[in-house]
C-alpha cells in the first residue's frame, strides 16, 4: 500500500499532525456513516448492490448520489436524476479553483479533480505552504474514497436496519467542516463571502429543491472575483508606472 501511494502521490503525507488525523479519523467515520444512510436509502429505492457502489465511486460527491437516488425513489425521470446531481455537484467548481492552487500538473491533477470534495478542500485548507495542503489532501482522499464506497456497500447489505438520521449525522457533518475552515475566516474578503454566501443560502433554501441552496451561495464568487481582478489589474498598473518612472 505504502509503495502504491508513493507511486500515485509521490512523497507519501508525513506532515499530519496528531491533531489532525484525530480530525480526519473523526471525518472518517461520519462520511461512513453517511454512507450507510445513502446505502440504506438507496436498498429501499430499488438499486442493486453494484449500482449502489458503482454510482458512489463514480460521482464520489455525496450529495450527488443522494439527489439521484431521492429523485428516483420519488418517481423521478432518471434524467432529471442526474442533472439534480451534476447541479448540486456544482460546488465543485469553486472546490477546483481551491484546490488547483497546490495540486501538482500533470496525470496527478486529473486523478485529484475526482476526490475534489468538501472533505479533503476543507481538510487541505487546514494547513498553509503548497506542500503541505497537497499532503493534507492526499490523506484525506485515501480515507474518504473507502469510507464512502464502503459506507455504501453495507448500508446497502444492512438496508432498512440503519438509521442514520436518528444519530443527528446531518447536524455533526457540517459542524466538523466548519471548525476546518474557521482559520480561514480571519481573512477579512474570505470571512465576508463566508457570511455572504450563509446568507444567501439559508434564504435560499426556503425556496429552491433541497441541496441548491449550498450551490446558490456560489454567487458571491462573482463579486470575489471581481474585486480580485481589479486589485491584481491596479497592482500591474502600479508596478508599469514604477518600471517606466525608472
Amino acid at each position: 500500500m505504502r509503495s502504491i501511494c508513493r507511486t500515485v502521490f509521490g512523497k507519501i503525507p508525513r506532515t499530519v499532525a496528531p491533531a489532525q488525523r484525530r480530525s480526519a479519523l473523526a471525518i472518517f467515520l461520519t462520511l461512513a456513516a453517511v454512507g450507510l444512510s445513502y446505502g440504506a436509502l438507496s436498498q429501499s429505492s430499488g438499486f442493486a448492490l453494484w449500482q449502489t457502489v458503482l454510482l458512489a465511486a463514480l460521482a464520489t460527491g455525496g450529495a450527488a448520489e443522494l439527489t439521484f437516488v431521492g429523485v428516483i425513489a420519488a418517481g423521478g425521470a432518471p434524467v432529471f436524476a442526474v442533472l439534480g446531481g451534476l447541479l448540486v455537484n456544482s460546488r465543485n467548481f469553486a472546490f477546483g479553483l481551491s484546490a488547483g492552487e497546490y495540486v501538482p500538473r500533470g496525470w496527478r491533477r486529473l486523478l485529484a479533480s475526482h476526490l475534489v470534495n468538501d472533505e479533503t478542500i476543507a481538510f487541505a485548507r487546514s494547513v498553509r505552504g503548497r506542500q503541505a495542503r497537497w499532503q493534507h489532501f492526499v490523506f484525506m482522499a485515501i480515507l474518504l474514497f473507502p469510507a464512502w464506497v464502503g459506507g455504501a456497500a453495507l448500508g446497502q447489505l444492512l438496508g432498512s436496519v440503519v438509521d442514520a438520521d436518528a444519530l443527528g449525522l446531518d447536524a455533526a457533518f457540517p459542524i466538523i467542516l466548519f471548525c476546518l475552515v474557521v482559520q480561514d475566516l480571519k481573512n477579512p474578503l474570505l470571512a465576508i463571502m463566508a457570511g455572504g454566501g450563509a446568507v444567501l443560502a439559508v434564504a435560499a433554501t426556503p425556496v429552491l429543491p433541497m441541496g441548491l441552496g449550498a450551490v446558490a451561495s456560489l454567487v458571491v464568487l462573482i463579486p470575489a472575483a471581481s474585486f480580485l481582478w481589479t486589485k491584481n489589474r491596479l497592482r500591474r498598473s502600479d508596478r508599469t508606472l514604477e518600471r517606466s518612472e525608472v
